[in-house]
């Protein structure tokens, strides 16, 4: 049913929780001795046992209102199995006020509620756990198959990240989501945090283990621009064993960061065949191509004559991070002089790279 053509029960109860609670003693709406007890039996009663929706909403709200933690279990019980939104979307409600973290779990499979105003009302609920104290009650969503359950830790973990950055492993984590909203989450998270704290959580992140979050930490590190990244960057650019995703995005990064590097002394590297097949050398020639330094074309084609396979190799990887016709054609000439099988293949997967 539209929720515009539908009654609005919660907005409309109260006359009817009168009625609901007209034989109870006022004390039996407190939380303490044997009214209390009676008062959540009666109404726990109520919300499992009437026949009327309205009631059982009714009671679901009277039930957070009495702040009894042990209201939490027949609240939970009436959100995953009544049959009315307006009672479930109420239970949702009365979980929240109450924030006991055993309803966590109740909450979240409410996510997927048929109704969109139930769902609104978990989400709603699971905002109130958005605190230090209650937030690492989201680990087991966060490591769960359900992106939205994945996605309603995130959102957790990310506010309480502004106050505790302890939080920070399981927001840069969520940065490889195979989610694109939970993904999206974690990358809001980390950009709503100064930048003091956000660029060590980045520069670490480039060292992850899943290439999805290297990736994504490169790309933030484009816009988040520090010296203290350079070296992480580089070392992604220079690795012949990244895919183009981390490749890619560690050379627009890198690009960014380009006033940090000297790019003098790179170019003097690059250009040294006395060094051979050293790391410094071809680290430094993928560097500056990377950044597309017009001096760069020089060490490349010197790369790409070089008797050592290594040196060749590089030389068409930074040819290909410079890009363009030009690279391609490059890379095309010395794959036909090539007399290397494996190094002609390398050649031709490297130049087929180039957009």
């Amino acid at each position: 049913m539209p929720r515009s053509v539908r009654p609005a029960p919660l907005a409309t109860l109260a006359l009817l929780t009168a009625s609901l609670l007209a034989g109870w003693p006022a004390s039996a709406q407190g939380t303490d001795g044997p009214a209390a007890s009676d008062g959540l039996a009666r109404l726990s009663e109520a919300l499992h046992g009437n026949e009327s929706f309205k009631v059982r909403a009714m009671a679901a709200v009277q039930l957070a209102r009495l702040g009894d933690p042990r209201a939490a279990t027949p609240l939970a019980d009436a959100l995953r199995n009544d049959e009315h939104y307006a009672v479930r979307a109420a239970a949702a409600g009365g979980l929240g006020r109450l924030a006991q973290l055993e309803s966590i779990p109740a909450l979240l499979v409410a996510l997927h509620d048929t109704d969109e105003f139930v769902r609104e009302q978990a989400n709603g609920a699971l905002d109130r756990f958005h605190t230090p104290a209650a937030v690492l009650a989201f680990r087991d969503a966060l490591a769960s198959e359900d992106p939205l359950w994945r996605l309603a830790a995130v959102r957790a973990y990310g506010d309480v990240l502004r106050e505790n950055i302890t939080v920070a492993p399981f927001i840069v984590s969520a940065l490889g989501d195979d989610d694109d909203a939970v993904a999206r989450a974690a990358e809001t998270a980390v950009a709503g945090i100064p930048h003091d704290r956000a660029v060590p959580l980045l520069v670490t992140a480039l060292q992850a283990t899943s290439s999805p979050v290297r990736a994504a930490a490169a790309r933030m590190l484009q816009k988040r621009t520090d010296k203290s990244a350079v070296d992480g960057l580089v070392a992604l650019v220079a690795s012949s064993e990244e895919g183009d995703d981390v490749r890619i995005a560690a050379r627009d990064a890198l690009k960014a960061h380009a006033t940090y590097v000297d790019l003098p002394a790179a170019l003097k590297l690059a250009a040294d065949v006395d060094l051979h097949t050293d790391p410094s050398r071809l680290t430094a020639l993928r560097t500056v191509a990377a950044i597309g330094d017009p001096g760069a074309w020089t060490a490349v084609k010197m790369a790409l004559h070089d008797a050592d396979a290594t040196v060749r190799v590089a030389g068409a990887r930074a040819a290909a991070d410079l890009g363009g016709e030009g690279a391609r054609q490059a890379i095309e000439e010395a794959r036909a002089r090539e007399t290397e099988p494996r190094v002609q293949r390398q050649l031709e997967l490297i130049g087929k790279s180039i957009r």
